[in-house]
């Protein structure tokens, strides 16, 4: 691995350097662990995290709008990871209703990569996306378009085929 690559694993996680084979493969098998370990602590802190999450959405203590912003935010961050996320699309559908733009962003960020055009949540989004199409928000407006062209389901076409075109001439 050479010298820096041998301080770096033993800094990282305390592996000492292996003698150096003479292949050059030296700390292979402790880069493997160093993977496997990580991969590990990386589910087991995900999965405490969603609990964390889940407890938070579901208790009896209403959340504030910056909290729920920041467990969907969490959610995403998540997905984005490449982990399954089933729960939190309704908590994201609340934020699209905010009056606070970073809410509202992060509801439709989290609407436009997670909400498939089939969910039954479609329904409700729509109405959130007419209720900023009509306001005279131009951010509000935009933030609206974006999610429109980013799902761009069958419902949202019919839903929005009038209006895309005004609120655009509209300018």
């Amino acid at each position: 691995m050479g010298l820096v690559g041998d301080w770096a694993l033993n800094f990282l996680v305390g592996v000492e350097p292996q003698e150096r084979r003479g292949d050059g493969r030296g700390n292979i098998g402790a880069v493997r662990n160093l993977v496997k370990h990580n991969k590990e602590a990386e589910i087991k802190r995900i999965n405490k995290e969603l609990a964390n999450i889940r407890s938070k959405f579901k208790g009896d203590k209403a959340l504030d709008g910056y909290s729920k912003k920041k467990y969907v935010c969490k959610l995403l961050f998540i997905f984005l990871l490449g982990h399954d996320i089933d729960f939190g699309h309704m908590e994201a559908v609340n934020l699209l209703s905010s009056n606070k733009y970073t809410e509202k962003q992060i509801g439709y960020l989290f609407i436009s990569v997670l909400v498939n055009s089939n969910s039954e949540l479609i329904r409700l989004i729509n109405n959130a996306i007419k209720n900023d199409l009509a306001s005279r928000n131009p951010t509000f407006m935009c933030l609206a378009l974006h999610c429109i062209a980013n799902v761009g389901s069958r419902e949202m076409a019919e839903a929005f085929a009038s209006e895309v075109p005004r609120v655009l001439v509209a300018g």
